[in-house]
Order: C-alpha cells, then sequence, then structure tokens
C-alpha cells in the first residue's frame, strides 16, 4: 500500500550567477519602489542554532506561476534570493499535500527528466534580474546555472516515526528520481544510511542533487541551508571556469609570440598580465567573503547540515581546483612580467651604451687625431 503525505511541498532551486556583485541596499530599494514585498533572510529563531550570516541575502515574495507537466497543471508559489556575491535563487515551490508517495514519485520524474522547471525558473531570474539591474555590479550572463531538489514533508498518513518513513517509502528512488521498488539494496543504502536527526521526530536525508526532508514543525532552515550551499556551489564552479579561461589566454599568447622580444612591444600581453593579476586579487577576496559568509557558534544542526552540503558537493575538491590553478595563474604572470622586465632593463643599457659610444669615439678620434 503506498504511503499517503498529508501535508509537504516539493521545492526546486535554481541559482544563477548574474553579475560580479549586488547592492542589496539598493536592490531593496528598487524593489520597494515597485512595491514587491523584500525582507532581509534570517533562519529561524530557534535555540538549537546559533548562525550568523554576515551580509543576509534579500528574499522576494512573487506572484504565483503555473507549471505543466505531462500529469497536470501545477500551481507553484515562487520565491527569489538576491546574494550579495552576484546571484539570484529561484525557488519553486509545488504543493504535495494529500497525495500519494507514487505520484510524487512520478512527479520527480517529470521534473529530473525535463527542463520546465529550468525554463520557468531562469524567466523568473531574467524578470528580477532586469528590474534591479541598476543594484548590479558589473552584469553578466554565463550558461551554466545549479539546480536541486528538496521533498519537504510536514505531516505523513498515521504519522510514522522517521524509522517507520525510512522503512515505508522509497526515499532513495525518490532522491534519484527513479520508478520506486527498482533499486538495489547497494544502491539505495548509501543514500539513506547517513540521514540526520536533531529531534525524534525529523529527518534529513541529503544527496548531491536531492533531499528528503521530514519536519513536522514545518522549520524550513534545513531547506535554506541546502540552497545556501547551493550558491556557493555555483560560484565556485563560475570562478573555476573564468580562472581557465585567463588561463586559456595565456597560454595562447605565449604561443603566438616566437621570440621574447615580442612580448616587450605588444601591449596586449600587459594586459592580460594585469587582468590575470587583478583577476587573482578578486578571487581570494571572493573565497574570504564565502568562506567568511556564514559563521556557526558551536556545533548547530544547521552548520551540521551546511557541511554535509559542502561533503556532497565537494567543496573541498572545488577549493583545491581553484586555489591550484590560482597559483599557476600568479605564477605565470610573474615570470613573463620578471622577463618582460629584464629584457626591458637589458635594451636600455644597450641603449646607455650606443648613446656613450657616439659620444666618446668622435672625443676620441679627435684626440688622437
Amino acid at each position: 500500500m503506498s504511503l499517503n503525505i498529508k501535508k509537504g511541498k516539493i521545492i526546486i532551486h535554481n541559482a544563477f550567477d548574474v553579475g560580479w556583485e549586488i547592492n542589496l541596499q539598493k536592490a531593496q530599494e528598487i524593489l520597494s519602489s515597485k512595491e514587491k514585498q523584500s525582507i532581509r533572510f534570517r533562519f529561524s529563531k530557534d535555540p538549537r542554532k546559533a548562525i550568523i550570516i554576515k551580509e543576509a541575502p534579500l528574499k522576494v515574495e512573487l506572484s504565483k506561476e503555473e507549471l505543466s507537466l505531462s500529469s497536470g497543471k501545477y500551481p507553484v508559489s515562487v520565491n527569489c534570493r538576491i546574494w550579495d556575491y552576484g546571484v539570484i535563487s529561484v525557488n519553486l515551490e509545488i504543493d504535495i499535500s494529500n497525495m500519494s508517495w507514487d505520484k510524487i514519485s512520478f512527479i520527480s520524474f517529470e521534473i529530473e527528466s525535463g527542463e520546465e522547471t529550468e525554463n520557468l525558473s531562469a524567466k523568473i531570474k531574467n524578470e528580477l534580474k532586469s528590474e534591479i539591474i541598476k543594484a548590479i555590479k558589473n552584469p553578466q550572463e554565463w550558461d551554466y546555472s545549479e539546480d536541486y531538489i528538496t521533498y519537504f514533508v510536514n505531516e505523513a498518513e498515521g504519522n510514522p516515526s522517521p524509522q517507520e518513513l525510512l522503512e515505508k517509502a522509497d526515499i532513495a528512488s525518490l532522491i534519484l528520481a527513479e520508478e520506486p521498488g527498482k533499486l538495489s539494496a547497494a544502491a539505495s543504502l548509501p543514500i539513506t544510511e547517513n540521514y540526520l536527526q536533531y529531534y525524534k521526530n525529523d529527518l534529513a536525508v541529503i544527496d548531491w542533487n536531492s533531499a528528503f526532508i521530514y519536519d513536522p514543525s514545518g522549520n524550513l532552515d534545513v531547506p535554506d541551508a541546502i540552497e545556501f550551499s547551493l550558491t556557493h556551489l555555483l560560484e565556485l564552479r563560475f570562478y573555476d571556469y573564468l580562472i581557465d579561461k585567463k588561463l586559456d589566454e595565456l597560454y595562447d599568447t605565449i604561443q603566438e609570440e616566437k621570440s621574447p622580444l615580442q612580448r616587450v612591444f605588444k601591449t596586449h600581453y600587459e594586459k592580460i598580465a594585469r587582468d590575470a593579476g587583478r583577476n587573482y586579487v578578486e578571487f581570494s577576496d571572493f573565497m574570504g567573503k564565502v568562506e567568511n559568509s556564514l559563521k556557526t557558534v558551536g556545533d548547530p544542526y544547521v552548520a551540521t547540515v551546511f557541511r554535509v552540503c559542502a561533503d556532497q558537493f565537494r567543496f573541498e575538491d572545488w577549493y583545491q581546483s581553484i586555489s591550484r590553478k590560482m597559483k599557476t595563474l600568479f605564477e605565470i604572470t610573474q615570470i613573463f612580467q620578471g622577463e618582460i622586465t629584464a629584457i626591458r632593463s637589458h635594451i636600455l643599457e644597450i641603449i646607455i651604451i650606443l648613446l656613450i659610444t657616439i659620444e666618446v669615439v668622435p672625443f676620441l678620434y679627435n684626440l688622437f687625431k
């Protein structure tokens, strides 16, 4: 018999990089003038938490949309968060109250296999970006975004305990958007065995692409922490892409110049080197901003969720990749800037010697004439 969900929702997160930086105060003023409801986001005031966000994002409530899937049309609640490090995250919420587990599983498969939610989120992002464009420093569009799905359940039929829910519901298949009952135990166990709990009646199963949250209190701090982590993943990927692009430019420039003298007289190389140096500083500044954007006091539950997300999203691998490439970028620019300086010094020395020779030779000629 299929489990019925009495109250819950599917939260579809999509994060987009829209610029180098966003002035949140200015964005709030713009939205207020347009009569859009916006507030500074905070985690809930719960004694189990001690989370500090250095620059809290701006949360914007938008009008409802409609999502068309093959199984039907679903009303969607929409809210966005504007982050100071140049990200807009769009959250689509589908109500799954009084819905069977099998129905929810089918909807999850449709969402994962189609592009309807990505297209809708991109449309909403574009509209919001156009409204706050004056608050965005260096507006841009990157071809890639990050998405994540959170299945949030407040109440299930029979009020099962978290352990009973793990036994009754095929959570692994839901998270992986697979047909219920088809996954092997070897594939399911790694997903469900490392679940998180704070109270006896709540449950959080977090994977790299989706999460299942069971919380009768309706507290949304865990989905919020997941969204927070997702924006960091997007920015890490974006900066990794930017560094790769800058390294490619440097390599191409070096290959095009056949002799060291070309580097002396071609100013475009100096421009690339200056840009690379500036980007190195900016990348370092961003890494510090990301690492310091969330602080924890003690070892609260939400901080544990954030660390699990960091592990699932492989933050450490991205940090190491970016740090390694930044070091390479810095070393290459330093080496060739040093080479340019040395060559120019030698040329200057030769010019000075020639000038001295021009002055001395006639004098010696007249002297010994």
